[in-house]
């Protein structure tokens, strides 16, 4: 059965990068710089607050969007396999546990000589289960929900996103390093379709007790944004924080 699962995600993940390569000779497309810091707050092993401040550069305009989002995490349960790791989103190796259920709420908007152009209002909420597998390899599938209200005079839509990711760690003398890759398609309220489609892969680096540092590259197929397919580069700075007592 693991096996099997296994080889459906390889085939997901191959047939949407075999879908971004084809669509890399496409006219229509851009290339986008997307910034960001991820400030971490663990409450004890269960909770945990957090807040994402990415940035979108459109490489080919002056054009940036900013977004603060502010969010709380709950994690609980065992798995069948036992797993010590530092995640993506965690600099601390932990045991896995196998939910983990996160709220929160985002607001962005346009910056500079653009600004008002873009303005965005969303709720979101999402659930995680992970499924540790062997030589250290975790499969994490996400299903979120986000209620959005977009533009000068907002209206309300909402979406379903359904994500895998892959990741692994290794051990980089003092520090440890994990890569990962990640497919995601989304459902929009606003043409009753699947209409996107994100490949993302890259890694986190963790070196000291404070910081992390990720890259990774995206591509993105949506033939209702600017422009059908999108390549961005995504740099971000990851700061931890604890509650000691």
């Amino acid at each position: 059965m693991k096996k099997l699962i296994q080889l459906r995600i390889i085939s997901l993940v191959i047939f949407f990068k075999l879908v971004a390569a084809d669509s890399c000779f496409a006219q229509n497309s851009s290339l986008e710089f997307w910034p960001e810091t991820d400030i971490w707050y663990r409450l004890n092993p269960k909770w945990r607050l957090s807040a994402f401040i990415p940035v979108t550069k459109y490489n080919e305009s002056k054009y940036r969007d900013l977004n603060i989002y502010l969010q709380a995490d709950y994690a609980w349960g065992k798995t069948k396999h036992f797993l010590h790791m530092g995640l993506v989103d965690g600099i601390r190796a932990q045991q896995i546990k196998a939910w983990m259920v996160r709220g929160g709420f985002m607001e962005g908007w346009s910056l500079g000589e653009n600004s008002g152009e873009y303005t965005e209002d969303m709720l979101f909420a999402e659930i995680h289960r992970r499924t540790p597998l062997k030589h250290g390899i975790l499969i994490s599938s996400r299903i979120r929900t986000d209620f959005r209200w977009v533009g000068q005079d907002p209206t309300f839509s909402y979406r379903f996103r359904a994500r895998v990711m892959i990741e692994k760690e290794y051990k980089a003398g003092q520090g440890t390093i994990v890569p990962y890759v990640n497919a995601e398609p989304y459902w929009d309220s606003r043409y009753s379709a699947f209409n996107r489609v994100r490949i993302t892969g890259g890694a986190m680096l963790a070196w000291g007790p404070r910081f992390a540092y990720e890259g990774n590259l995206t591509y993105q197929y949506d033939d209702h944004y600017n422009t059908t397919n999108l390549f961005a580069l995504n740099i971000i700075l990851h700061v931890f924080f604890e509650n000691t007592h």
